[in-house]
């Protein structure tokens, strides 16, 4: 049996944060570091945590996130948002990270924007979490960004 291989131009970029930062309901979630494995289309503006995204070039972004709750009565959602702060739902490619209240105060979840005609910039919005919580070191943005 033979495969068909066609490769493509591919570049794995990281995006992480520098320190753990406070976070409630309607904040943006503060990236302000990249590393990738080459020249690449993404730029983060370390003030807002916004990522500019080059539009002639295709995305898959897992935003993995890493809180430490200030209540263990709530849960959390977080969602992909653009420049206008309107979430990017699923028909245009976004997946939001929820987590339902247990009794565990930490959780770790993902979630995903994934698009060929890439909406930009964007930005991960904590949509619903209790005052005052953590945004751990490990919350990252793994992206994959494909030269068409």
């Amino acid at each position: 049996m033979s495969y068909l291989r066609i490769p493509v131009p591919l570049t794995m970029i990281e995006v992480s944060l520098s320190s753990a930062a406070t976070v409630s309901t309607g904040s943006m979630v503060p990236f302000d570091t990249v590393r990738a494995t080459g020249s690449h289309g993404v730029t983060v503006n370390s003030s807002t945590g916004e990522v500019t995204l080059d539009t002639s070039k295709q995305y898959y972004i897992q935003a993995s996130v890493d809180v430490s709750r200030s209540s263990t009565t709530t849960g959390f959602r977080f969602a992909w948002v653009d420049s206008t702060g309107t979430e990017i739902g699923v028909a245009s490619g976004g997946y939001d990270a929820q987590w339902d209240y247990n009794n565990n105060s930490t959780a770790t979840y993902t979630a995903v924007y994934q698009s060929t005609t890439p909406v930009s910039p964007i930005r991960l919005k904590v949509d619903s979490i209790s005052a005052s919580s953590t945004l751990n070191l490990a919350t990252k943005l793994f992206i994959l960004e494909v030269t068409a």
